[in-house]
């Protein structure tokens, strides 16, 4: 009698069971593989669990210190900013005002302006949980499709966006 056979199903966007077949593959390979092991059906949606962004820190670091400092949504004209107004697939919102009370990036205090709130739901959908594979990451530091390089891998603005990214990695 052939020994069973454990082969997962796989339906579109299944990349990411690529771990899951790994270890079958080797728990089959090293003869460790349950006897009697039936198909298993990962479903034909894949979705990753939510990473959960920490909104103080981009109320406080992100949106003050690198889309505002950056002009990402105002500023100058051309090159010198405004690209996500209205002309990208990334529309963000030019603050009216400051930021709230922060220290340490925590909100301590103060009114978190609504166009920050709308600025965070519009950028958390550029998030992933590898910071240096995320688009918020790629694109300013010129790693990834972008019309510019915004900013260096090494400049603080990098820095803060891996950090802020690896506070919502569990």
């Amino acid at each position: 009698m052939p020994a069973p056979r454990c082969t997962p199903r796989l339906g579109p966007g299944a990349a990411a069971a690529a771990g899951l077949l790994a270890l079958l593959a080797g728990s089959v390979a090293s003869g460790t593989a349950l006897g009697g092991c039936g198909t298993v059906d990962l479903g034909d949606n894949i979705v990753p669990p939510d990473l959960r962004l920490d909104e103080d820190f981009f109320y406080c670091e992100i949106q003050p210190n690198v889309l505002t400092a950056k002009s990402c949504a105002g500023g100058g004209s051309g090159e010198g900013g405004m690209c996500h107004d209205s002309r990208s697939a990334l529309v963000l919102v030019e603050p009216m005002g400051g930021p709230p009370e922060c220290a340490d990036g925590v909100v301590t205090g103060g009114t978190i302006p609504t166009d920050y709130m709308a600025n965070f739901e519009a950028i958390r959908f550029t998030v992933q949980s590898d910071p240096l594979s995320s688009p918020l990451y790629r694109r300013p530091t010129g790693m990834d499709s972008h019309p510019r390089m915004i900013f260096p891998e090494t400049d603080p603005c990098a820095d803060l966006i891996v950090e802020w990214i690896n506070r919502g990695a569990f």
